[in-house]
């Protein structure tokens, strides 16, 4: 065997017993149906003629990047149900033009409406317990990031994602 393909074969035992590939490298049929499904919310009009409403004004961190505006199903986040076709939270980050563009949605079920056991898993993760937005405080709810439209260094499901801005927020 030759030196490269040396260095591939340790490259890829490496990945596979460490889990080193993030998220966004490995196919999944579920993520990407759930990517496919939720498209249509690229063209955020199509977005809020559904029901979804403006939450917040674009929820930044100094150190761990940002969310986006956050736009929520009202009738989705409240139903006690995970659906993968109906994602509770839309994320955008806003334009220097105004418009507002896809980066993310999230997943999320408040604590009061979950009637599982256990703590809810979905698209192969386990919800997070959360209290707040950002850093607005909110009724407990479980919840779970995908990042399907920005890639996302710390990850697909992470909360914070470094390469989104508020630069341009006007709310």
């Amino acid at each position: 065997m030759n030196r490269f393909a040396d260095i591939v074969l340790a490259m890829g035992v490496s990945v596979l017993f460490c889990g080193a590939a993030p998220a966004h490298d490995m196919p999944d049929p579920v993520l990407n149906r759930s990517r496919e499904m939720a498209a249509k919310y690229l063209d955020i009009k199509v977005a809020k003629a559904e029901g979804y409403q403006q939450l917040f004004e674009c929820t930044t961190h100094d150190e761990h990047g940002t969310m986006g505006v956050h736009f929520i199903h009202p009738g989705r986040a409240g139903d006690g149900k995970l659906v993968l076709g109906e994602p509770d939270v839309l994320t955008y980050e806003p334009e220097a033009d105004g418009s507002m563009q896809l980066v993310g949605m999230e997943y999320i079920v408040f604590e009061k409406d979950w009637k599982g056991k256990a703590v809810p898993e979905f698209l192969g993760r386990t919800l997070q317990r959360k209290t707040t937005v950002g850093t607005h405080p909110v009724d407990p709810y479980y919840q779970l990031h995908v990042w399907h439209w920005r890639h996302n260094p710390a990850g697909m499901f992470a909360d914070w994602n470094p390469y989104v801005s508020c630069e341009h927020d006007r709310s």
